[in-house]
């Protein structure tokens, strides 16, 4: 299995619209997070545990800030190493995100914003769907025979 997409950002110019528009769209939450020198907000998609998808809002700073989603490494040096020798280029270096782990900002070949993103403890393996049982078969009944 390859690596999983574990956030997502979406630039925004007017934050308040925005929440609301993705609030009322998909009734999504938002949460304004205390970080220094960045306003941003935590996005709470539908959906609980493992298999929850969480995302992020950040006010737009430039042409580059478009919707951009990060991919969960193991090891986020040598995968920023890979991205290079693939042809990608570093767009912010690599930053810790207090608490979560390590993310780099890149962009590919054609210039699309993708995050490499190195969890502080492994992310737990997702399960597998259960599979329903099937029901008992019926037991032929002896009834009525002589």
């Amino acid at each position: 299995m390859g690596n999983e997409i574990v956030h997502f950002e979406i630039p925004a110019s007017d934050a308040e619209k925005m929440a609301k528009f993705y609030s009322d769209l998909f009734g999504w939450k938002f949460s304004k997070q205390d970080m220094p020198g960045m306003d941003y907000w935590m996005i709470e998609t539908t959906g609980q545990g493992p298999d929850h998808l969480a995302g992020g809002m950040f006010l737009r700073q430039g042409e580059m800030d478009k919707p951009r989603f990060f991919v969960a490494v193991e090891d986020i040096d040598s995968h920023t190493e890979k991205l290079k020798e693939a042809g990608g280029t570093v767009v912010y270096e690599k930053q810790e995100v207090p608490g979560f782990g390590w993310s780099v900002l890149a962009a590919d070949p054609d210039n699309n914003i993708i995050g490499l993103f190195q969890p502080t403890t492994p992310p737990r393996p997702r399960k597998a769907p259960a599979k329903k049982k099937a029901a008992p078969a019926k037991k032929k009944s002896k009834k009525g025979k002589r």
